[in-house]
């Protein structure tokens, strides 16, 4: 298991994950699903890559250390072995269209509940390690509204 993955991997993957993240929410903004009180860049705040990519960085630090302390407990084995091109690339890809989709989907919002809550259920009845997917998808659920809060709180989106 690559519990030693090296730390250019991390810096990389957060990276590409920062650069997709902020082309998906300046479609927010162009949907008028936000705004930023201050934009800099595409009517963005000069934050918003800095702010994904740490917390894509975080994202990942924790992903290994929680797997690591679980591995005991719920089946992650699958979930930390080396991953390839292929599997990044449709990841990413996935990713992307659920991010450009809850920007055009802001009119709808019922429907767009359902769309994500029925693509989740079809994943986990497809997928391997549920248990390990649904304690991820609990804890982005609950680690992504605290954040969002967070910026609504300070006058940081609207």
């Amino acid at each position: 298991m690559p519990y030693n993955i090296n730390k250019t991997g991390i810096f990389a993957l957060a990276l590409l994950a920062a650069i997709v993240a902020t082309l998906c929410d300046a479609n927010h903004v162009f949907t008028q699903t936000l705004s930023y009180p201050t934009p800099l860049f595409f009517q963005q705040a000069w934050w918003v890559f800095p702010a994904f990519f740490i917390a894509f960085l975080f994202m990942a630090i924790n992903y290994l250390f929680l797997s690591h302390a679980l591995r005991q407990k719920i089946d992650v084995a699958q979930s930390t072995t080396h991953g390839n091109w292929h599997n990044l690339s449709e990841d990413l890809t996935a990713f992307a269209c659920i991010y450009l989709l809850s920007g055009f989907g802001n009119f709808h919002p019922a429907l767009l509940c359902f769309i994500f809550y029925f693509t989740f259920i079809i994943r986990q009845a497809f997928t391997y390690e549920r248990c390990w997917l649904c304690l991820l998808a609990i804890l982005l659920a609950i680690g992504g509204m605290f954040f969002e809060g967070l910026l609504a709180e300070f006058g940081l989106v609207a």
